[in-house]
């Protein structure tokens, strides 16, 4: 060997023992002055490459590192850390390339599989993603960051039971793993597994006490196993770890308002906001907080923050007319005003188009479909169109049914146009006036079931909060033994609800309607020829008091804004009665109350 190029290597052994040692600008130099002689060499190339990359000089160490594969292409270890090269400069397709170029030399390669996988997920190539890293794990199944990274993905696929799965594996093989008993927290949380959910995040807990997330996602859990105290105290070590997140502040606002501490709660939904200005969802509960309050005149103006929140988002109606909201005025104009939400709402609100016709406008009403046929007649209305239709008449100006309040300047109870505001469908009440018998007995229609037809998990939390099972009713239905002059009707609807009616030995005491309901006309002249409804919060109960009928209403204890507090009226019906359950879940004191009432009705 030429002495000259002894001495490179020479001066290569030594480069390596310092860079190996971490001296690492003492050994750059070295390896500088070895490729200034050695230009070509791959081993040089190849070591300079990596200096580059502890050094976390990624685009020299990529360059560097491309041209170790073009001195020696057979050298597997190259292209692995030229791909992590690149993936630190954000170019993931070119490192799948090299990962492709090294597994098919050598398929078992776990840490490629795993690296592989691991872009091919941050090129939304999921299904990829899986196999790779499926298999890295059966290749290396002692390796928990294989594990975890295998739970991330499955997480991230909504396949919470393989999450769950995968990370119970990274923490067994690994106890410390607190990212890991973190994120089985996480998946157990969101598969509404609440109580294996607190046990992960208290273990992740116990590892580090400063770990914030934990904490604070820990406080959510709690609040969702209705331990409103806990989860307080919860959100508030976490406040102490750090007070910048916008989402703790929000979750703190809704556990300090089920806890009846509303001016807190107010001023954490505020923090919320200022926080995160963009984040409509906390303007939005504030509204709902000074609506349930009675506090109209702030309440309704912050309501149109709806339209800006995720879950609404997306039920913007586009139109090029404008909007109106109250301040343009309507004699000679015609306005659409369309429904929103759910068919309850679109009940509560229609007492509005008379003030809307007052100012001098032509209102054509659009409405969900089943609501066509009963709200063809509706005070205010000139037409009544469905949503389902493809053409709708011209109009000037159009405004969201629930925006009326606003419009309307409806900031106090005396300003609340006041029930019955609605007649049932003639011909549907005819028809039930015949088919009923003609006796003097009290005529009482059951509803023990909400339905949602939406799939955001608020909303179908909230319509099993505000459901029962019917065997619940069984204290009154049991009355109708007593009782000839008693008269259960069941106005429900919905396969499973009324399933549970059928497998009931009390069924032949309840007469089940639903058959005859096609539509809310149907229910109308149903209600109009009943003496009273006991209903949970959906939309009979809404008809029934627009149509100025007696109705008991079974309320869930985290009570929907428009039945406000402690109060057993409303302002929005007078022929309604509350009866408000004090725990989630248990519905055996408000059944008794109503049982004491109706037997007070029988008397």
């Amino acid at each position: 060997m030429h002495p000259q190029a002894n001495a490179s290597l020479i001066l290569l052994q030594k480069a390596l023992a310092l860079h190996q040692k971490g001296q690492l600008a003492p050994a750059e130099d070295l390896y500088k002055k070895v490729l200034a002689k050695l230009p070509r060499h791959f081993e040089a190339n190849y070591l300079y490459g990596m200096l580059k990359l502890h050094q976390e000089e990624w685009e020299a160490a990529e360059a560097q590192l491309a041209k170790a594969i073009e001195l020696n292409p057979d050298h597997p270890d190259t292209y692995f850390d030229h791909a992590g090269a690149l993936i630190h400069l954000g170019r993931d397709a070119e490192a799948v390339e090299r990962y492709n170029q090294i597994l098919a030399q050598n398929p078992a390669f776990a840490d490629a599989l795993l690296a592989r996988g691991a872009a091919l997920r941050r090129l939304d190539l999921n299904r990829e993603a899986l196999e790779d890293l499926q298999q890295a794990v059966q290749l290396v199944p002692d390796h928990a960051d294989a594990w975890f990274q295998l739970g991330n993905l499955q997480h991230e696929l909504y396949s919470y039971r393989d999450a769950r799965a995968s990370y119970e594996r990274a923490v067994a093989l690994r106890p410390d793993f607190i990212e890991a008993w973190f994120n089985l927290g996480n998946a157990c949380k969101d598969s509404y597994q609440f109580e294996e959910a607190l046990r992960a995040f208290d273990r992740a807990l116990a590892v580090q006490p400063d770990f914030f997330e934990a904490q604070s996602n820990r406080g959510f859990v709690l609040f969702k196993m209705q331990r409103p105290e806990e989860a307080l105290e919860a959100y508030d070590r976490a406040l102490a770890l750090s007070d910048s997140s916008p989402d703790l502040w929000f979750n703190r606002a809704s556990t300090l308002e089920q806890l009846s501490r509303f001016s807190e709660a107010s001023q954490s939904y505020q923090r919320a906001r200022e926080l995160s200005p963009e984040t409509h969802s906390a303007q939005w509960n504030d509204a709902l907080l000074k609506l349930r309050l009675g506090d109209f005149a702030k309440g309704w103006p912050a309501y149109e923050s709806r339209w800006k929140t995720a879950q609404m988002r997306t039920q913007v109606r586009q139109f090029l007319e404008p909007l109106w909201l109250g301040l343009q005025p309507l004699r000679g104009k015609t306005i659409l005003i369309h429904a929103e939400q759910g068919f309850g709402d679109t009940l509560q609100f229609v007492r509005y188009l008379p003030r809307v016709a007052g100012l001098g406008a032509r209102v054509i009403l659009e409405v969900q479909p089943a609501l066509k046929r009963l709200l063809a007649g509706v005070p205010g209305a000139a037409e009544v169109i469905g949503s389902d239709q493809d053409t709708r008449p011209a109009f000037d100006y159009h405004c969201p049914l629930m925006s009326l309040p606003l419009a309307c300047k409806s900031f106090s109870e005396a300003d609340i146009p006041r029930a019955p505001y609605l007649l049932p469908e003639s011909e549907a009440w005819a028809a039930w006036l015949q088919r009923l018998p003609h006796n003097r007995a009290l005529r009482v229609g059951l509803v023990w079931a909400g339905s949602s037809a939406q799939t955001h998990p608020d909303a179908v939390r909230i319509d099993s909060e505000r459901s029962l099972p019917f065997s619940a009713l069984a204290p009154l239905v049991e009355l109708a033994h007593e009782h000839a002059q008693l008269e259960f009707y069941s106005l429900q609807v919905g396969q499973a609800a009324l399933e549970q009616l059928h497998a009931h030995p009390l069924a032949s005491q309840v007469q089940d309607c639903a058959g005859a309901l096609h539509d809310f006309a149907d229910t109308s002249g149903l209600l109009a020829n009943l003496d009273l409804l006991i209903s949970v919060d959906t939309a009979v109960c809404h008809l029934a008091g627009a149509l100025g009928k007696p109705v008991w209403l079974l309320n869930r204890a985290n009570t929907c804004w428009r039945w406000q507090l402690e109060r057993s009226d409303t302002p929005w019906y007078p022929t309604m009665r509350l009866f408000r359950q004090r725990q989630t879940g248990d519905w055996s004191e408000v059944i008794a109350e109503v049982r004491s009432a109706l037997l007070q009705q029988l008397a």
